[in-house]
């Protein structure tokens, strides 16, 4: 077997590797991404550097449904590939909606080659953990990765079953930033360890964080509630409107709950607030989630064991519910489905689970007519709008309203490049307002909302931290070192090659992996390529 990682080397965006063997007629691909904000995304989002020919791939793994991982995989059927793509039900679901918002943004393919697409996910008992053959002595293995629902990591084995003649290697995907109780996020079960009596001989690791150490509050769910109490304070004095630009995609999720916690655990305080949802795909990934939530799986030794296969204890935790306990199980649904604008389905008892629990109810308005709300603002509310850059979308038609009143306020949610708007507004923060008067500077969306002169701004802008759905450096580290009954150290992998960040994080986690290697005695060999066109040779 040999390995071609494609992408991404030394940068973020573009995940692909190809795993080949002539003798054995195996060609198959993890992920197919598109680059986003790299200064050869044109290039790599028409498919000219495929070192592969597309009839000749027989099947694609698929990580997770971000468009940096699947955005390309409809470009390989109008080339020509004839094959499926191995995921889960919720990355299939998702991918559809966001391969048709690409084609949308003028990705090089069309509504025709998403609907080729044969989405399969693997059949059996326990989706997890379990051996899925996908060829002749070639075994596939998923492991939730808390990234995102839906998000696995990858084990690939090849060769007969039998100790000494068998090979593997993992790819991690996304890691997300929930370990086993110490989950902070709602709606991510804890990343599983794909841990084994034996190390795989291989592992591909992502390294977005590879270089960060958060801090502490930036893991602690009560920190964030916190912060969403102080701004919900200022717009009661104001009656102003608090905008949150989001992602569509797991960012806006966890801010509806994280709003529904807050203003249903104090509802005599919050309970005027209104929150609006202004996001088309978000609305369409919602029922997504709600199914997600509920489905489980069987597994344990012996498959004596049932588990929710994404939704997590924290949230059982964090509302004094049993995960044992039907009633309270689809107490814990009707939940979900209010935070998410959809109605409940059981029967309400008001017994059950602590007082927010029992205060739960929607404060949720899904925005169908945008304009008639704008000038709708005798009371204070909540606007969840996408995107999270600000560069466009429903945002960018909310900030040219909010950003000139100074009883309203604009809080970034995530990461946002230093040339797009958010990256602005982001600098803006740092500026008083007095000080914003002698700018002469414009904030200009593309013909999708009014320019804003930044002297014109009065509004607060700000930032809403610990969203993340990424591990940093520790994470990272967590997934490759682990113990597991006994005191030793265990290691994923012998061997770890280093991909998908850029040079800055890819160098500091391998020091720090080198580093952890030897204080826990428990060694690796750590590789980080240089080249896209490298070919490594697995055996």
């Amino acid at each position: 077997m040999k390995m071609q990682i494609v992408g991404p080397i030394g940068k973020v965006t573009g995940s692909c590797t190809w795993l080949f063997d002539e003798d054995r007629n195996w060609s198959f691909l993890i992920d197919c991404g598109m680059q986003q904000g790299e200064f050869t995304e044109k290039d790599w989002n028409q498919g000219l550097y495929w070192p592969f020919k597309p009839t000749e791939i027989q099947f694609v793994i698929l990580t997770h449904a971000h468009i940096d991982h699947c955005g390309l995989i409809p470009l390989l059927y109008k080339k020509g590939f004839k094959g499926r793509v191995i995921c889960t039900q919720e990355t299939a679901d998702i991918a559809k909606i966001l391969l048709k918002d690409a084609v949308n943004l003028g990705a090089a393919y069309s509504n025709a080659d998403i609907k080729a697409i044969n989405w399969s996910e693997p059949n059996g008992i326990g989706l997890m953990g379990k051996f899925h053959p996908v060829d002749q002595d070639l075994f596939l293995r998923f492991y939730r990765t808390s990234h995102l629902i839906g998000a696995v990591s990858a084990a690939i084995y090849w060769g007969k079953p039998i100790p000494g003649q068998q090979k593997s290697i993992v790819f991690s995907g996304d890691i997300g930033p929930s370990m086993e109780d110490q989950e902070y996020l709602p709606f991510n079960r804890h990343v599983m360890i794909p841990g084994d009596k034996q190390p795989f001989n291989y592992a591909v690791i992502e390294s977005t964080y590879g270089g960060v150490v958060r801090e502490a509050d930036l893991t602690c769910c009560m920190s964030r509630f916190a912060r969403i109490k102080e701004l919900l304070d200022k717009i009661l004095l104001t009656n102003g409107t608090l905008l949150l630009p989001s992602f569509s995609l797991g960012r806006a999720q966890d801010l509806l709950f994280d709003l529904h916690w807050v203003i249903n655990s104090e509802p005599e305080k919050y309970g005027e607030i209104e929150i609006l949802l202004d996001s088309p795909t978000a609305r369409k990934i919602n029922p997504i989630f709600i199914k997600a939530m509920q489905r489980t799986e069987v597994g344990g030794k012996g498959l004596k064991k049932v588990r929710p296969l994404w939704l997590g204890k924290q949230m059982f935790r964090w509302f004094d519910l049993d995960d044992c306990e039907p009633a309270h199980i689809d107490k814990m649904d009707d939940i979900i489905r209010q935070c998410l604008g959809a109605k409940p389905k059981h029967e309400f008892d008001p017994t059950i689970g602590n007082e927010t629990a029992k205060n739960w109810k929607s404060r949720l308005t899904l925005v169908e007519k945008r304009a008639e709300l704008f000038n709708q603002s005798n009371k204070p509310r909540v606007v969840v709008a996408s995107s999270g850059s600000c560069d466009g979308g429903a945002v960018a038609q909310w900030l040219g309203m909010v950003l000139k009143s100074e009883r309203n306020i604009v809080a970034l949610t995530g990461y946002c490049s230093a040339s797009s708007v958010g990256g602005q507004l982001h600098t803006l923060s740092e500026i008083e307002t007095r000080e914003r008067r002698r700018h002469s500077g414009v904030l200009s969306w593309d013909g999708q909302a009014q320019d804003v002169k930044i002297r014109d701004i009065k509004a607060e802008i700000t930032s809403l931290r610990g969203y993340s759905g990424h591990a940093d450096q520790k994470g990272l580290i967590n997934w490759l070192f682990w113990k597991f009954k006994s005191d030793d150290w265990c290691k994923t992998a012998s061997e770890v090659f280093i991909q998908h960040g850029d040079d800055r994080n890819r160098d500091k986690l391998e020091s720090a992996i080198m580093e952890f290697s030897v204080a826990a005695d428990c060694p690796v060999r750590v590789v980080k390529p240089s080249s896209s066109n490298n070919i490594f040779d697995l055996g």
